[in-house]
């Protein structure tokens, strides 16, 4: 374990040196219908495996970075090599990993690329998947769907499920800037005005998608029940738009697999049903099989105006689809230019157009179809989904997103801490994380605050005591950071570690993030209040020397709040706080180490604490000590005795919870950490 040591009778750790990174129609035979509109029972609990991540639905055009583009390595059988191509010439390959994301491959083992190039090389003893031509094809009628290929030579394999999915392999890497301006969706807001005000205003927006098997979700490995879980488009931009504007996104979906522009006509009632602000109309997969551009036109327009008779302020995004296979001799691809080309003539302010025809167009430019596909056929992969939502985001969030005078807080920024390089002491390193997302205020007034959920340090509660705790402290002007960190298991320094390297990165970034240095606080409840109040007792001036500029940050708060607070590891403590911190047997000097109302000295910053009388699980002791102590220091401090509550003060709500959020708000008025105006409520 790492000794603690004490400078100015401070007990603290030593700065750690470690890297970080900031960073198909009803014409179609029956046959065809059942491929388009296809169904499979997903994992019920596969949404709660998937983790939004920011920076994949950011629009590739608008970085140099491709994060985790799907190719299907083709073996040559007399070299054993296998290729494929991505979509830019790279610059350096940052990550390959298989699709699902369990399995990192190693440069030079596995493959090889040269910079400037689109290809990517397998040697022959690679362990990444790779198939031959013949592997992707089938003899005649020997599936469930007659997918003849158009080399008359056999059929087109088709996966009904994750088949593609776990032959394809992940690839991110950085390319040089690229223009595709004239390709993809740019942000305007005058084209879907209404919509993108109440995003902006913060105001509940509601969705409708219209369309077929691609819309439903089709080979989305979310969709499939495997790994990693990623839903489909429409569900992606959903949490986009809710982590970008910080509002609620309501999606329905009454889309069905196999349909087509005729049949959407007769289900303009399950479209107004949800009141939407908008609606995204996604068809001509199906329609691709005969119908006219100018059928698929007057088909979508008269959709339209029977919903505006209904909701005459709906707006709408008219989806120009992706390609299908152009070895499928079912589908006329001519038709898929000619339907993109129609849907732009319906555009006018309020309604949008989503070109991904022009997209998977450029993208067959240096791909070959089964990079790309979910299916082999005519549905999307993950890869592809997410561009689906890129493009739809891109119409909808602005490359800087910013938000109303009405709104109070920006879109929250996650970092991560350690760079998936963990110290657990002094010497020793573990690939595990912790991070933090910064929620910033629409208008600062320079004051931070990093966040330490309860949990007993057996787990965290990030909502009620996280990231709804930074938005209300984001209507004061505060940028509230959460701390997501990591559990001890038998590793009693790790979460201070964790909110040592907060407080650091925060003062670090503060510029960035238009804060005060000198105005960080701590923030913490339960045994995050343990946490909270260890930081505040037990921390250091940074270290000059170090390389890393984070480790020359110091790690004091200037401040802290501590609401039902575990404090001691005595007598009065919560015992499974203890126990999970310190073990079943710890010795007199850890649990006085760790006892904070032990620690306090001159250089302890003030401390606001709360805590209700009958709160049984962490008795009001906890915080009554450490106030004395405070107190015998003369350290300004403040505790609020609450009448009733409880632990959790009543599920986060009613009158004790106000008074604790009113009067600390109050206090840092009071220490001139906040203007007075931004302490009222």
């Amino acid at each position: 374990m790492n000794s603690p040591h004490r400078i100015n009778g401070r007990f603290f750790f030593s700065a750690f040196k470690v890297n970080r990174s900031w960073r198909l129609t009803s014409v179609l035979t029956v046959g065809v219908l059942l491929l388009s509109g296809m169904t499979f029972a997903a994992d019920p609990d596969a949404s709660a495996k998937w983790k939004y991540q920011p920076e994949l639905l950011q629009p590739f055009w608008q970085e140099d970075t491709v994060r985790g583009e799907s190719v299907l390595f083709i073996k040559d059988p007399k070299t054993g090599e296998a290729r494929a191509s991505v979509l830019f010439p790279v610059d350096k390959v940052l990550k390959v990993t298989n699709s699902a994301g369990t399995v990192t491959y190693e440069a030079g083992r596995d493959y090889r690329w040269k910079p400037g190039t689109h290809e990517i090389v397998l040697p022959a003893n690679s362990r990444i998947n790779s198939q031959t031509p013949a592997d992707l094809r089938r003899p005649d009628d020997s599936q469930r769907h007659k997918l003849t290929h158009r080399d008359g030579n056999g059929e087109i394999f088709f996966g009904g499920k994750l088949e593609y999915h776990n032959m394809q392999t992940s690839i991110t890497y950085t390319h040089e800037p690229v223009d595709w301006q004239a390709i993809v969706a740019t942000f305007d807001e005058k084209a879907l005005p209404r919509t993108i005000n109440k995003l902006r205003d913060q105001k509940p927006v509601s969705i409708v998608l219209m369309g077929d098997s691609i819309s439903t979700g089709c080979n989305a490995s979310g969709w499939a029940g495997a790994a990693p879980f990623q839903p489909a488009f429409l569900e992606l931009l959903q949490q986009h738009l809710e982590h970008q504007y910080q509002t609620k996104v309501k999606v329905t979906n009454p889309s069905v697999g196999g349909k087509d522009t005729r049949w959407a006509l007769t289900e303009v009632d399950q479209v107004v049903a949800p009141q939407p602000d908008l609606v995204i109309i996604a068809f001509g997969m199906n329609d691709s099989a005969g119908r006219s551009a100018k059928e698929y036109q007057a088909n979508t327009k008269a959709l339209m105006e029977a919903v505006r008779k209904k909701l005459p302020k709906a707006e709408f995004i008219l989806v120009a689809p992706m390609l299908g296979n152009r070895d499928w001799v079912r589908l006329k691809h001519e038709l898929f230019p000619q339907y993109r080309d129609a849907l732009a003539e319906l555009c006018e302010p309020g309604v949008a157009l989503a070109d991904m025809t022009s997209i998977w167009t450029e993208f067959l430019k240096q791909k070959q179809d089964w990079d790309l596909t979910g299916n082999g056929v005519n549905h999307p992969n993950d890869f592809g989904h997410r561009v689906y939502a890129q493009v739809l985001s891109a119409l909808l969030v602005p490359p800087t997103v910013s938000v109303s005078t009405k709104a109070t807080s920006l879109a929250p920024e996650e970092l991560s801490l350690w760079n998936g390089h963990a110290p657990i002491d002094r010497e020793h390193f573990k690939k595990e994380d912790a991070k933090i997302t910064v929620h910033r205020p629409a208008k600062g007034n320079g004051a931070a605050i990093v966040i330490c959920p309860g949990g007993g340090y057996q787990r965290l509660v990030t909502a009620g005591e996280g990231h709804g705790i930074a938005r209300w402290l984001n209507q004061h002007g505060i940028t509230g950071i959460v701390l997501e960190y990591r559990m001890p298991h038998g590793r009693t320094y790790v979460p201070l570690m964790d909110a040592q390297r907060a407080i650091r990165v925060v003062r670090a970034n503060a510029k960035r993030w238009d804060i005060d240095p000198d105005r960080i606080g701590i923030m913490g409840f339960s045994a995050g209040g343990h946490l909270a109040s260890t930081a505040a007792t037990h921390f250091d001036n940074g270290n000059p020397q170090a390389k890393e500029l984070i480790d020359r940050e110091s790690s004091r708060p200037d401040f802290a709040i501590l609401v039902y607070p575990v404090v001691t590891m005595g007598e009065s403590t919560h015992g499974g706080s203890r126990k999970n911190l310190l073990g079943n047997n710890p010795t007199p000097e850890m649990v006085k180490l760790f006892s904070n109302e032990k620690q306090v000295t001159k250089q302890t910053p003030p401390i606001f604490l709360a805590h209700a009388v009958d709160d049984k699980p962490v008795p009001i002791k906890n915080s009554q000590d450490l106030y004395a102590a405070l107190q015998a220091q003369k350290i300004p401090s403040q505790l609020l005795e609450l009448p009733s509550g409880g632990h959790g003060l009543n599920g986060y709500k009613g009158p004790m919870w106000d008074a604790w959020q009113k009067q600390s708000m109050e206090w840092l008025a009071k220490l001139n950490i906040i203007p007075k105006q931004d302490a009222k409520d």
